[in-house]
């Protein structure tokens, strides 16, 4: 099977990117939502800040990934377009 032009659209440092500050925004997360959680006892209360992380994170990774893509893609379309 062949691969389509615009298939592979982010190099390995792309995504390596798109971990870190996935990972960084995950500590951010885990210690900003401790106040919102029902937990008086303050290790519970961050194990429930660390869990309430998790799909807010997934979601920054997804979206952070989506905007390389669509940037990687218009920037490979407009140098295509210039030649």
């Amino acid at each position: 099977m062949e691969p389509a032009v615009y298939q592979k659209l982010l190099s390995k440092g792309q995504i390596a990117l798109g971990v870190v500050l996935s990972l960084a925004f995950y500590a951010y997360m885990s210690v900003t939502l401790v106040p919102y959680t029902f937990s008086p006892d303050p290790m519970i209360a961050q194990m429930q800040a660390c869990f309430a992380a998790v799909p807010v994170t997934t979601t920054f990774w997804f979206s952070a990934n989506m905007f390389m893509i669509v940037l990687a893609d218009q920037r490979k379309q407009k140098q295509a377009s210039n030649q």
